[in-house]
């Protein structure tokens, strides 16, 4: 794949190949897709817009705290906090994907910034780093974290989501990550508070795998009757027992984790 990609000035280094399959992605703002259809609303993202959930709750109570967004991409988390009582500043290295971002959530600040030398003066009380540390080759990983470890406040939280070894490895990550490989990782900059496994998908019962997929097969095929009413209470039923029974499990059973770190 030719790189011939352009970049901002204010990130010199050059891209990787992994950098440049995801640019190559942000032909389009998908991440926002649930906002104008009903199908990746009710089925296709409700895994992502869970994932985002589980976040936005681990960063409550908003009483007026500044958060970064570090690797923000389009914008869209910085979108679902953008009307809560809280700051939001939002960094990536593209500005392909920060064009997005700007346009959805035009008062936000957005910038394009070298993770390992965020410019930003004042520090964050929070740092959520949503599916960005798989897309950062492991070389570059320490001087990620103690850039990420200098914008935040003594105490501070930072928030990280990741994929898990249970799902292949995308032609974009270099790593998917276990508990025990995440906690690694984050420990030697973090005091690691807690691993969580976000998308269950081991050790489920045999009855809810039968009636969560059997209904999810349904709902698919019925999808162009998804106006009427009997359908869209179907589909409303099917997001009820994913919430209820499938977001939260064991990080070994899960197709990605969530950590919480405290800056030591």
């Amino acid at each position: 794949m030719e790189k011939d990609i352009s970049r901002s000035a204010e990130c010199k280094t050059e891209w990787t190949e992994e950098q440049v399959i995801q640019e190559v992605g942000y032909e389009f703002p998908y991440h926002y897709l649930d906002l104008r259809c009903d199908e990746y609303r009710l089925m296709l993202h409700v895994d992502y817009i869970s994932r985002l959930r589980v976040v936005k709750d681990l960063l409550k109570p908003f009483e007026g705290q500044r958060v970064l967004d570090a690797g923000c991409g389009d914008g869209r988390f910085c979108y679902e906090l953008k009307n809560e009582n809280i700051e939001i500043v939002g960094v990536d290295y593209s500005e392909r994907a920060l064009g997005f971002a700007r346009a959805f959530s035009p008062e936000i600040d957005f910038s394009v910034q070298d993770l390992t030398d965020i410019k930003i003066a004042d520090p964050f009380d929070a740092v959520v780093f949503i599916e960005t540390l798989e897309h950062i080759a492991p070389a570059d990983i320490p001087g990620v974290l103690c850039g990420l470890h200098e914008v935040l406040k003594p105490g501070g939280k930072l928030i990280v989501t990741v994929p898990s070894v249970n799902i292949p490895l995308s032609s974009k990550h270099y790593q998917h990550f276990t508990r025990e490989s995440l906690s690694a990782v984050l420990g030697k900059y973090f005091g690691v508070a807690e691993i969580m496994g976000h998308s269950k998908i081991r050790n489920v019962s045999l009855l809810t795998r039968v009636f969560y997929w059997r209904l999810r097969f349904v709902a698919n095929w019925l999808y162009p009757f998804r106006k009427r009413k009997f359908v869209a209470a179907l589909y409303e039923r099917l997001n009820e027992f994913y919430y209820a029974n499938l977001v939260k499990g064991e990080p070994c059973d899960c197709y990605g984790l969530i950590a919480v770190c405290i800056k030591k």
